[in-house]
């Protein structure tokens, strides 16, 4: 493994340097980096919308515009040595090999407030580190910092409202100045660090459940780490951690697990799965014909209807598939709303039409009730009939947590990761739209205008396609549970 030249100490890179100083060490590697699915590049289009929307509460402030590094510093030098200059936005900064670019800087006759802007409704902790990383680049580059504040998406904004309206600002002065005090004594370490020919010896802590590059770290010859063990809590981890136990295979009987996680060690262990004897039972309260329901929605920083607030979820397809025994479809439905309307009662009125009957609605997780709640909420006149919908709703997901484990789901029951495992011949890789980020990236930007008609026509087929392989793939899942319960799956 080769090391690129040291160049830049970026805000992650340090960060992340301060949680795990071999992590820091990594990302100085040189790596090929992966495209941007289309989530995440409908996640960094409502950033920059976002950011866009909050510069225009300052109208007089300057823009740094995209520009090689060096220029950019300098521009904001000219800019923050300007007392004409009252606001600047996207000011960069470079002491050392450390860079930080700051959303918004106010000049303040004690200096300048630092701005931080998030597509967030909620503050969060992590924000505070976000924060203290670019204050202490700024503070280090000559430049006071007076004040620090987080602007937020606030949950009362609806379209037509001032854009004034869109935000609320958060002072976070104390935390983020004392945030600052201590990572000034991590300066000199980090670059140290990072600069070394040699990775630090890495430790393993709870930190790697989370992190992207273990399996480049710690997790090269781990295949089943120990923080794949459901819920396991700090304290649990730190003991099996300080016997030296990485591993699930590691784990001796004698240490104490709670049931669900005694089961998931047992089926490791052992490479077998597990088949609970109420699996039959449980699988044989299901009513038929079934009805297989998956929703998918949309949520948006910047509403896209009238009267819905920021990031409420909002339907806007569903797949259903009638199956009169396990495995035998003879009835599939499909809706899909118009993008340009919010068509919640349309679809909650054709939702009732389709399920109509007495047999049970098999549903993959607590979502499709909590989507259908809201949609009580929003036609409270249909209440009784959505309501028995409800009431008719088995869930999959919930009778595999209590009945079935297998050594291969790696401490996840997500569909995306039960569904490979169990059934072979279903695969989401060759659809254009194969998760439900890209999904909802997919619906706002029809909504948006941004596809020709052509490629609109292209892009609401796809959603239909994803949508009704999610209901497939719940049908041919319990049927394969079935053949478990039955002792045919082994």
């Amino acid at each position: 493994m080769g090391q690129k030249k040291p160049r830049y100490i970026t805000k992650q890179l340090f960060l992340n340097s301060v949680v795990c100083p071999a992590l820091g060490w990594l990302m100085r590697i040189e790596r090929v980096s992966k495209p941007a699915t289309m989530g995440e590049k409908f996640r960094m289009e409502q950033g920059l919308e976002v950011g866009k929307r909050a510069r225009e509460l300052w109208p007089d402030g300057a823009l740094v515009e995209k520009e090689d590094l060096q220029s950019a510093v300098e521009n904001t030098a000219a800019l923050m040595g300007n007392p004409a200059t009252q606001a600047i936005f996207e000011a960069t900064f470079m002491i050392d090999s450390y860079i930080a670019k700051a959303d918004i800087l106010d000049r303040t006759k004690d200096g300048w407030h630092l701005v931080e802007v998030k597509s967030s409704l909620n503050d969060k902790a992590e924000f505070i580190g976000d924060m203290a990383y670019t204050g202490m680049v700024v503070q280090r580059s000559g430049y006071g910092v007076s004040n620090v504040s987080l602007m937020l998406i606030s949950k009362e904004f609806r379209l037509g409202m001032p854009n004034e309206s869109l935000f609320v600002q958060v002072d976070h002065r104390g935390e983020v100045l004392e945030a600052i005090d201590g990572f000034g004594l991590c300066w000199e370490e980090i670059e140290r660090i990072t600069r070394q020919p040699e990775m630090p010896e890495p430790k393993l802590q709870f930190e790697c459940r989370t992190c992207p590059l273990f399996k480049e770290c710690l997790g090269k010859n781990v295949e089943n780490p120990i923080f794949e063990i459901p819920r396991i809590r700090q304290a649990k981890f730190a003991g099996l951690v300080e016997q030296g136990i990485m591993s699930i295979e590691g784990i001796p009987r004698t240490f104490s697990l709670t049931e669900n996680q005694s089961r998931v060690r047992a089926c490791v262990q052992s490479k077998k799965p597990f088949v609970a004897p109420s699996l039959a039972g449980e699988l044989g309260s299901v009513h038929w014909p079934a009805f297989y329901l998956d929703f998918e929605t949309v949520l948006t920083a910047i509403p896209l209807y009238p009267d819905i607030a920021p990031y409420a979820q909002i339907p806007t397809q569903y797949s259903i598939h009638r199956c009169p025994k396990p495995g035998q479809v003879d009835e599939h439905f499909e809706y899909l709303a118009s993008p340009q309307e919010d068509c919640r009662r349309e679809l909650a009125e054709r939702l009732i039409e389709h399920l109509k009957g007495e047999g049970s609605i098999i549903v993959y997780s607590n979502f499709e009730k909590t989507i259908i709640k809201s949609l009580i909420d929003v036609c409270p006149d249909l209440s009784q009939d959505l309501s028995s919908l409800i009431d008719r709703m088995v869930d999959l997901q919930a009778i595999i947590r209590r009945n079935f484990y297998h050594p291969d789901f790696h401490g996840s029951l997500s569909i995306k990761r039960v569904l490979p495992v169990l059934v072979s011949d279903l695969s989401y890789e060759a659809l254009e739209i194969g998760d439900g980020d890209a999904a909802i990236a997919t619906f706002a930007w029809l909504a948006h205008g941004k596809f020709d008609k052509k490629e609109a026509e292209a892009a609401k087929r796809n959603l239909l396609e994803y949508c009704k392989q999610d209901t497939l793939a719940m049908v041919k899942l319990h049927q394969r549970l079935i053949e478990y319960a039955a002792g045919s799956g082994l």
